[in-house]
């Protein structure tokens, strides 16, 4: 499981799971002493790769200690700046892309948007979600997801991430029971937000909870002013990335091999859309 930390005045995670560190928030006044800095955690980890989500400004001096461009965000930061997702492997099997995978979801992209709007059942409820919700919260991570990079199957945790990450969770109710829930990372600095998370019990799929959540968390935060709303989505789940190409985002990048979900290490795509057209 991976562990959050910061490195001076940035947040890093890294852990043996995913076998990588990944620098999420770079604050200037680390730059450039991180860049060895997170070489070195990983060399004493033996992580197979590096990770790095820094403002383009950054670019060149990551490119420059042998990490590519993955993925890209326009107008990430406060709507003025783009986010370069920056990679690099101490592993060459690791840098290997997934073929197949990547082949169906090729055939995703061309077949275009099919998105028609459905309401929700009447029998559903969405609300966001708060601290007294934690404990409720956790059966349903761990009936969804097997294994996940952050332990999330710990009430503790979730409340953490309120308090202290700017994590919001949204959930979807049928007859007073949480059923399903997705969450919102939110960087009330920088205006963006990772729509994540999303967990829907077994009994209830088919019912486009996915596509509500995702709306429903659209209009909040964008009611709050949040500006670039992403997301880091599975390669293998094409239903997950159909739902956000359908409601309007935008392909940015796969990260090759990037993540430890359900027992394995997976590639995952980069989407985005502005909150403003």
């Amino acid at each position: 499981m991976d562990v959050i930390e910061n490195w001076g005045a940035s947040r890093i995670s890294h852990g043996p799971d995913s076998s990588r560190i990944y620098l999420m928030d770079l604050d200037p006044a680390d730059f450039p002493q991180i860049l060895p800095a997170l070489e070195d955690i990983a060399d004493k980890g033996r992580y197979t790769k590096l990770f790095a989500k820094v403002p383009a400004r950054y670019g060149p001096a990551f490119q420059n200690r042998g990490y590519v461009i993955e993925a890209a965000v326009p107008g990430f930061y406060k709507g003025e700046e783009d986010a370069l997702f920056l990679m690099k492997y101490t592993d060459p099997e690791r840098s290997r892309p997934e073929s197949e995978q990547l082949e169906a979801f090729q055939a995703l992209l061309l077949e275009g948007t099919d998105y028609r709007h459905k309401e929700m059942d009447a029998a559903y409820r969405l609300r966001p979600l708060g601290e007294a919700d934690a404990e409720t919260m956790v059966p349903v991570f761990k009936q969804v997801f097997e294994t996940y990079p952050f332990p999330i199957y710990d009430p503790a945790f979730l409340i953490q991430s309120m308090r202290e990450d700017g994590t919001r969770y949204f959930g979807a109710f049928k007859d007073g029971e949480l059923i399903a829930i997705s969450s919102a990372e939110c960087n009330d600095t920088k205006l963006n937000a990772e729509m994540t998370d999303f967990a829907v019990l077994p009994t209830h799929r088919g019912q486009r909870l996915a596509v509500h959540l995702l709306r429903f968390m659209e209009e909040q935060l964008r009611a709050d002013g949040f500006l670039t709303f992403y997301t880091i989505a599975r390669l293998h789940s094409l239903p997950m990335n159909k739902t956000f190409y359908n409601l309007g985002y935008r392909f940015a990048g796969t990260l090759t091999r990037n993540t430890q979900i359900a027992g394995k290490i997976e590639s995952m795509n980069v989407w985005y859309k502005h909150a403003r057209p």
